[in-house]
């Protein structure tokens, strides 16, 4: 009974901070997109379409009441909306599956329109770090069940830890360990840096605790994507740290505990990556690598949305036994690149690509004129922890498909919303150092009209008196 109510509360107090705050409708549909409460509870908010409604909210607000300072056009606006278009198009033209294709269509589109969003409405410090805010605590309602179940009992291939259920989104192993370890350094970052939540020990010791049971909930569940992405968040970590012989001493000993804490059943699983021959479920993987790469060498515009279904993968009889080969149909990509390739072809593949640099150059230029810049060490250190965080999530894709999911077209936005603020504060900046120059020479000037002299420079030739 409680929680319905407490959901329910949550959704209205966006909509009130949104009349305040424009803003807040925004970091109402994040919340709305991560934390499903749809999904979650059985309540009104069940009855009603809530991200519909916050989206309306949010692009209403913005139209009505907040469009000022728009960021000017940039690559990833256009790539964005080139991208949307041109799913668009694969699904009208060429979708071997239509039904299905307008289906996931309809969601994705979305997925990509709100990212392009984002920036006219993330304008600054504070802003960025409550969508950081929001969109952490959101995914933590998903990620710290898992952890502290983990924790006490130990977690387990398959099994529903979270508070959803079913093989997709938030419930899918794979998928959550991608997230939780995406959310690690960001977490970081925050109990550095935050000026919305109180800076004390409590609260450094909350976000410690949050990144620690990021790890568990990687672990816990049993996904070989969560021990690529261990690996991956560590080292990138460790190379974008000041601090390397520390973190490293660090690392060896969260390694360490890790190895203590695993058990064998999980130790089993993960060591089927360097076999994953003998392993129908990696091995299920390369095969249908093999059939995308064959399917689009004859359909290069790619097969459109859910183009998965019309595979048909065969798994080889091992040598010297009578087994008949297994036949498996409708197997999914398992792989962002793989994904986007088989449903929107090479021109899809380049335009994701495009974006991924893109992004990754926003964070360098940011990071790079930040570390010159006194004062704006929290704008390096946050295009920093964005910048492993999308690797880590580019890293743990390669092997599930979430090529339309939320988190990488949020770090997408993210990597323009802080180039845009990287502009404002070299404008603000330039406007400060040029206001300063003129101030100092009109007291130059003033200083010598009081000492005496002409105002008005003397004729050529004259004596001064």
């Amino acid at each position: 009974m409680l929680r319905p109510l407490w959901v329910t509360l949550i959704y209205l107090a966006f909509i009130i901070l949104g009349v305040a705050a424009p803003f807040a409708f925004s970091l109402g549909y994040v919340w709305v997109d991560t934390f499903t409460p749809q999904n979650v509870v059985q309540s009104i908010i069940t009855q009603i379409p809530v991200s519909m409604i916050m989206a309306v909210l949010a692009l209403g607000s913005y139209f009505m009441l907040d469009r000022r300072s728009p960021p000017p056009v940039s690559w990833q606006l256009v790539l964005v909306l080139l991208f949307a278009a041109w799913v668009t198009i694969t699904t009208a033209a060429f979708a071997v599956v239509p039904a299905s294709a307008w289906e996931k269509w309809d969601w994705a589109v979305k997925t990509l329109l709100f990212s392009a969003f984002i920036p006219f409405i993330i304008r600054s410090r504070v802003q960025i770090e409550a969508f950081l805010q929001i969109y952490v605590f959101s995914l933590a309602v998903h990620v710290v069940p898992v952890g502290l179940k983990t924790i006490l009992s130990g977690g387990g291939y398959g099994r529903s830890l979270g508070i959803v259920h079913g093989n997709s989104g938030m419930a899918e192993g794979s998928m959550l360990a991608a997230v939780a370890l995406m959310m690690l350094p960001i977490l970081l970052f925050l109990r550095q840096h935050t000026l919305l939540v109180p800076k004390n020990s409590w609260t450094s010791l909350i976000y410690i605790g949050f990144a620690v049971i990021t790890v568990t909930c990687a672990i816990g569940t049993y996904a070989r994507t969560g021990m690529i992405g261990m690996a991956v968040v560590g080292i990138a970590l460790w190379l974008r740290s000041r601090h390397k012989l520390l973190f490293g001493v660090i690392g060896v000993g969260a390694l360490l505990g890790v190895m203590a804490f695993t058990t064998d059943a999980w130790n089993s699983r993960m060591s089927t990556v360097a076999t994953f021959q003998s392993e129908n479920s990696a091995f299920g993987r390369v095969l249908i690598w093999r059939w995308t790469l064959g399917f689009v060498a004859e359909r290069p515009m790619g097969g459109g949305f859910q183009a998965f279904e019309i595979n048909e993968i065969r798994y080889p009889s091992p040598p010297g036994s009578e087994q008949p080969e297994i036949v498996e149909r409708g197997r999914a990509f398992h792989s962002i690149y793989f994904e986007i390739l088989g449903e929107h072809g090479w021109p899809g593949l380049a335009l994701f690509l495009g974006l991924v640099l893109t992004s990754f150059l926003n964070f360098h230029r940011v990071a790079r004129w930040a570390r010159r810049t006194e004062g704006m060490e929290w704008l390096r250190d946050l295009a920093y922890a964005l910048e492993v965080s999308l690797v880590t999530l580019l890293a743990c894709g390669a092997f599930i498909g979430i090529g339309f999911q939320p988190m990488l077209y949020y770090m997408f936005a993210l990597s323009t919303c802080l180039a845009h603020q990287m502009h404002r504060l070299r404008q603000a900046d330039t406007v400060t150092r040029q206001v300063a120059g003129a101030g100092a020479k009109a007291l130059a000037v003033r200083s010598r009209g009081r000492d005496g002299g002409s105002l008005i420079p003397p004729p050529v030739g004259a004596k001064r008196s």
